[in-house]
């Protein structure tokens, strides 16, 4: 009897130790603290709707219907912080070049929202495109992308892009609105700091 209240007595002392040594060794995704930088680069290329003016090509029956955007390279910088297991998220800024074509250039300030899940992730993101020229405007972008990692800090990514830009007014309408749907892909460069 007295050897088993000493057993008794020498679990409940160990156990705070091991309680703190399974937290130890618990996967980091569960912890706060985690934050990622990661840069991005991208090649695209998109569909233009009602827009009559510096068209790729025209792909229906009038100039004023669906046309190809001139194809672009994007390239972006952001931080994320929270647990990318459950919800990460973060700022992103990214600036968009014409390869073709009339010059264009964008830059797009956005909120970004990840879940990673193994060597996969899925973010979704939503910002404000402003129009750096050849003439200054503004409109709204929502996206939405995968990663698949294939090291650690590298990952392949996709992403599908809307958009609509607001243009210079016409006889017709005061201020148009010029829909754009993009689909990209490139690589995801990350630097995961873990806690």
């Amino acid at each position: 009897m007295r050897a088993l209240g000493v057993l008794v007595t020498s679990l409940a002392l160990s156990l705070p130790g091991v309680a703190r040594a399974a937290e130890s060794y618990a996967p980091t995704e569960t912890k706060g603290g985690w934050f990622d930088l990661f840069g991005t680069a991208f090649v695209g290329d998109g569909l233009r709707f009602n827009n009559p003016y510096r068209l790729a090509t025209v792909l229906g029956s009038q100039a004023q219907s669906l046309s190809r955007t001139a194809a672009y390279t994007d390239l972006g910088a952001a931080i994320l912080i929270g647990n990318p297991a459950f919800l990460a998220h973060g700022l992103v800024l990214r600036v968009s070049v014409a390869l073709e074509g009339i010059q264009q250039g964008v830059f797009a300030p956005s909120y970004m929202a990840l879940h990673r899940f193994g060597p996969w992730a899925a973010y979704g993101r939503v910002g404000v495109p402003i129009v750096l020229s050849p003439d200054r405007t503004f409109g709204m972008e929502a996206g939405a992308g995968g990663i698949w990692f294939v090291r650690a800090g590298l990952g392949l990514a996709a992403e599908l892009v809307g958009d609509v830009f607001y243009g210079a007014g016409t006889r017709e309408v005061a201020t148009p609105a010029y829909p754009v749907l993009s689909a990209q892909a490139g690589l995801w460069l990350s630097w995961e700091v873990l806690p």
